[in-house]
């Protein structure tokens, strides 16, 4: 069974700290417990709280609030994954920056994506 991939408790920390504002239906309290609800609602609003939103809605709250894109790609002759973090504009800061290392799956791929993404908004 598939399940959806949630970021971790340090991204989530992040996040935090760069504006994340979706309401989501789990969170990480300051114990790095987690705590799912059954209505979507902010937990970074909270003092002790955080969110704890899916790879996917990290991504594209990324892309929508800052234009930035995260791609978790393979690399054949490799055998590896990495990931691209890309920009719509002409940030040169961000635009194409690549992972200088390699992961044996695309979620760990995208979730360092993630935290990259992350750093380079908040230069």
């Amino acid at each position: 069974m598939i399940e959806e991939q949630f970021v971790s408790f340090d991204t989530a920390k992040m996040l935090k700290e760069a504006g994340f504002d979706v309401p989501c239906t789990s969170q990480y309290t300051e114990g790095k417990c987690i705590w799912n609800v059954g209505y979507p609602y902010n937990f970074n609003q909270d003092e002790f709280g955080y969110s704890r939103p899916t790879h996917a809605l990290a991504g594209r709250w990324l892309r929508e609030v800052y234009n930035v894109a995260i791609y978790s790609l393979y690399d054949d002759d490799m055998e590896q994954w990495f990931y691209v973090v890309d920009a719509f504009t002409k940030n040169p800061v961000i635009n194409g920056f690549q992972s200088g290392s390699e992961y044996d799956d695309y979620e760990s791929a995208f979730e360092d994506g993630l935290r990259e993404a992350i750093k380079l908004i908040k230069k």
